[in-house]
C-alpha cells in the first residue's frame, strides 16, 4: 500500500513538473528600467531639480547662521553682555530652525521620490503584464528581488520593457 502511494505520488510529481517545464520564464531589472527609460529619466530630472532647490534653501539658512557666528567671533569682545546673550539665543534658535528645515526637507524629498517611483512602477507593471500575456510567459520575476544569480540574456526582457514603455509615452 505504501509503495503504491509513493509510486502514485511520483507519477503525480512527474506530470506536475512536466507541466511547469512548458511554461516560459523571464526576468526584468526594474532598476534599469527606471534608470534608462524616458519616463524614469524625466522623473529623476524632476526630482534632482527639486533637490537642488531645497539644497539652496538650506544653504541660505546655513550661510546666515554662519555669518552670525562669525559676527560673534569677530565682535564678541566689544559687544555688551546683553547683546552677546541675545545674539547667542538667536543663533541657537536659527540652528534649531535649520535642523528642523533639514528634517522636513528630507521627509518631503523621501515622500516625493517614493511618489515618483510608484508612478513609474505602476506603468511598468502594466507593460510587464501586457508583454507577459502577449508572449505567453508563465512567470516574470524581478532580477534583484528574486535573487537571480544567473539568467540567460534570452530570458531578460528588460530592454523590451524599456522600448515598449518609451513608445507608450
Amino acid at each position: 500500500m505504501r509503495k503504491c502511494l509513493l509510486l502514485a505520488a511520483g507519477f503525480f510529481m512527474l506530470f506536475t513538473f512536466s507541466a511547469y517545464a512548458q511554461q516560459k520564464i523571464a526576468y526584468i531589472d526594474i532598476k534599469q528600467v527606471i534608470r534608462d527609460s524616458k519616463a524614469g529619466k524625466a522623473a529623476n530630472t524632476s526630482f534632482q531639480k527639486e533637490v537642488e532647490a531645497k539644497r539652496a534653501v538650506i544653504e541660505q539658512k546655513r550661510k546666515a547662521l554662519e555669518d552670525m557666528r562669525q559676527d560673534v567671533i569677530q565682535n564678541g569682545a566689544v559687544m555688551s553682555e546683553s547683546k552677546r546673550r541675545n545674539l547667542a539665543e538667536t543663533i541657537e534658535k536659527k540652528q534649531k530652525d535649520l535642523d528642523r528645515t533639514r528634517e522636513d526637507i528630507r521627509i518631503e524629498l523621501q515622500r516625493k521620490d517614493l511618489e515618483l517611483t510608484q508612478n513609474v512602477l505602476k506603468d511598468i507593471e502594466a507593460i510587464v503584464n501586457k508583454i507577459g500575456q502577449q508572449e505567453k510567459f508563465g512567470l516574470i520575476v524581478e532580477k534583484t528581488e528574486a535573487g537571480i544569480l544567473y539568467g540567460s540574456s534570452a530570458t531578460d526582457i528588460t530592454n523590451k520593457v524599456i522600448s515598449v514603455y518609451d513608445a507608450s509615452r
